[in-house]
């Protein structure tokens, strides 16, 4: 025997059982939106590694440039010394 009961509880459950399968839709599709963003990002960050050695020999040869322009800074110019020591002599 079917009450009206029972078939309230029913529709109860009918709409909680759509419910559900809806949430559980939404939920897979964004982990699959998640999923392939992830495979996206793991493909974009393969060329990184490339990336990283070229900027290391790129500061190892700037490195060298600003060693080399430092020593050159340093260096005493010929003319300065030879004007001041022709000063010294007069």
């Amino acid at each position: 025997m079917v009450t009206s009961s029972s078939v309230d509880h029913m529709h109860c459950f009918s709409d909680a059982t759509g419910r559900v399968q809806e949430s559980a839709l939404d939920a897979a599709s964004k982990g699959n939106r998640f999923i392939n963003s992830c495979l996206r990002l793991n493909q974009e960050m393969k060329g990184i590694e490339t990336l990283a050695m070229h900027l290391k020999i790129l500061k190892q040869n700037v490195d060298t440039l600003d060693s080399a322009v430092n020593k050159l800074v340093r260096l005493p110019n010929p003319s300065v010394t030879t004007q001041w020591s022709h000063q010294r002599m007069i």
